[in-house]
């Protein structure tokens, strides 16, 4: 309970790199989505998180905090309701980190990296690490495009919305009735 607290006293006091070593050290991706799509409501401008400090936690993340994460952000991003805080954090990482970087932290950390529960275990693999990381992007994929597709429509329909309403606002009333054809014999 202490340590669930101490998550808690460093959200509140913005000390985002704690929080999130913490919440990541605990196994607890329930409290770090919070966290970053809380964070992403303060929409700092220069930032890809929304927050410039949690970006530079992301950028200097350790090698197996950000396997975490990464696994994290791919279980986010299976469902709709939580796929916009899971591109926001991916977009974020694929930004402040290079693929070496990443390729790196899965081959040197990794150590056979288990797809199913997100955590590291020793086999020394290196090739299978390199597998592992390959099998993550293929399942980030598919859902990324999904949610791509489904914005897509979205933007689509609410241009046609738009054009539905200019034309009620100003195109069907607009001169097309004139005062003789309204008087009533």
């Amino acid at each position: 309970m202490d340590r669930d607290q101490d998550f808690l006293n460093y959200v509140a006091l913005h000390d985002y790199r704690r929080a999130i070593e913490l919440a990541l050290s605990m196994s607890q991706p329930g409290r770090l989505f919070s966290l970053f799509k809380d964070v992403a409501s303060e929409n700092q401008p220069t930032s890809f998180t929304g927050s410039d400090s949690v970006d530079e936690v992301i950028r200097t993340l350790a090698g197996s905090d950000l396997l975490k994460l990464v696994a994290y952000v791919r279980d986010w991003n299976t469902s709709a309701k939580t796929s916009s805080v899971a591109q926001h954090v991916l977009f974020a990482i694929f930004k402040l980190r290079t693929a070496d970087d990443i390729t790196q932290a899965f081959v040197n950390e990794a150590v056979g990296y288990e797809l199913t529960n997100g955590n590291p275990k020793t086999d020394g693999d290196k090739q299978g690490n390199r597998e592992a990381l390959k099998e993550l992007l293929e399942a980030l994929i598919p859902y990324s495009e999904r949610h791509l597709s489904r914005m897509s429509k979205l933007l689509q329909e609410s241009y046609v919305l738009d054009c539905i309403l200019g034309e009620m606002d100003d195109g069907i009333f607009d001169g097309d009735l004139d005062s003789d054809s309204m008087q009533v014999d």
